[in-house]
């Protein structure tokens, strides 16, 4: 199985709008794509930082492979690009 882990680093003040894109959309588009789970994480409220991650879980890097190449993706990526500063995408084996 492999494990996608993302970190996004949020601009100030766009907190809302990106949990907004990462509950309606993001876990959808990895839903709809087959993996086993996706997980959209929040930033703890005591924490000033703005820092959001998904967790998504696959049983093939090819099914997650043909979800990053989709359309749906792409239309996500643009429009995620304007809540963040930056992206920070892991991908890790796990049996």
């Amino acid at each position: 199985m492999f494990v996608r882990v993302v970190n996004i680093d949020c601009k100030v003040g766009m907190e809302n709008q990106l949990r907004e894109l990462g509950r309606n959309v993001l876990v959808p588009v990895n839903k709809d794509a087959g993996c086993v789970s996706v997980y959209f994480l929040e930033p703890n409220i005591e924490n000033n930082n703005p820092l959001f991650g998904v967790v998504s879980v696959w049983n093939e890097k090819e099914t997650m492979d043909a979800m990053t190449s989709s359309e749906k993706y792409g239309a996500l990526l643009r429009d995620l690009r304007p809540l963040v500063n930056s992206v920070i995408d892991k991908l890790y084996l796990t049996e």
